[in-house]
């Protein structure tokens, strides 16, 4: 179990950005830097960041050799900036911790340091992972201290993703099966925590992916785990994975699914938007299938479908 004296309070951060954060919500990006920075921290990113591997590796096109050799091209990159290495997403975070952990067993590993020093490449193996929602709960004080919005009237489903939970259990912050640090964040933040019966169910996205690829038992679970938050009461869900955040928010894009379907935002876009970050312009919020329908930010629901649907350029 990670303590919280280990996650840092200030300094420098390389931010890990990942693929599905940087192609479907630039939200997350700007408000994850612009958040960090405003929390007192040095945050860092690089255009020579590549895949973490996961999902190739999750699909059958790439064995866990590929892993390692991607997650050293990552760990020299970072090492550039910092040692502290924070992702925004869990899959990313996984694959990160799951190297570290399986290197110095893998038969692999001789072989791939091999061609990464051809490269020229020689990564320090010895680096923290940290995912960013466990920054913000270190900065909570400072959140509190700096919040413009309230959470009053939102009613918060948390779902923290699989790959955040049981990639690593013992690196958790808090509790594997139950880490609570989320929940008493959007508390102190002004909101309401609902708890409901399918929390620890997988949001789905795996079965669709994965060399399961079974996109209907993907729908049914993610249909599942909606239905739950929606009968509990929930009128917003929180994640901690962009990954997540897709396949919960596409669910408005389908007829016959969208009345399952809730508002969802990062853990870092609802710290940016109780920070009083422009909900279009620096959240972007308008990338988002499902509006946000909070009253706190009426002004973006009323241009919201008007973004979404016509194209509108925001300037």
């Amino acid at each position: 179990m990670k303590n919280i004296d280990e996650v840092p309070d200030k300094g420098s951060l390389f931010v890990f950005l990942g693929c599905q954060a940087k192609s479907r919500y630039p939200g997350i990006e700007y408000s994850t830097l612009k958040a960090l920075k405003n929390l007192g921290y040095t945050p860092y990113t690089s255009y020579e960041e590549a895949c973490c591997g996961s999902f190739a590796n999750f699909s059958g096109f790439a064995d866990f050799k590929i892993l390692i050799a991607l997650a050293g091209w990552n760990i020299w990159v970072a090492e550039k900036y910092s040692k502290n290495i924070v992702t925004v997403c869990d899959t990313c975070y996984g694959a990160f911790l799951r190297v570290l952990k399986n290197i110095k067993e893998n038969q692999s590993m001789l072989e791939v340091e091999k061609v990464l020093d051809n490269l020229n490449i020689k990564p320090n193996w010895n680096v923290n992972i940290f995912h960013v929602a466990e920054i913000f709960y270190r900065a909570k004080d400072k959140i509190l201290e700096q919040q413009k919005i309230s959470l009053e009237g939102a009613k918060v489903a948390v779902h923290y993703g699989c790959h955040y939970m049981k990639s690593s259990p013992e690196k958790v912050l808090g509790n594997s099966e139950d880490p609570g640090f989320l929940e008493e964040l959007i508390s102190k933040l002004g909101g309401e925590v609902v708890e409901y019966g399918e929390k620890h169910l997988c949001c789905g996205v795996k079965l669709n992916i994965s060399s399961l690829k079974n996109p209907k038992l993907s729908t049914n679970v993610t249909k599942a785990k909606l239905k739950s938050m929606k009968e509990a009461g929930a009128n917003l869900i929180v994640v901690t994975c962009p990954a997540c955040l897709y396949t919960f928010d596409e669910f408005a894009r389908n007829e016959k699914l969208k009345k399952f379907s809730l508002p969802v935002l990062h853990v870092s876009e609802l710290v940016g938007l109780v920070l009083g970050f422009d909900v279009l312009k620096e959240l972007a919020l308008q990338s988002h299938f499902t509006p946000i329908t909070l009253p706190q930010i009426e002004d973006y629901l009323k241009n919201w479908r008007m973004i979404r649907f016509k194209g509108k350029v925001l300037t």
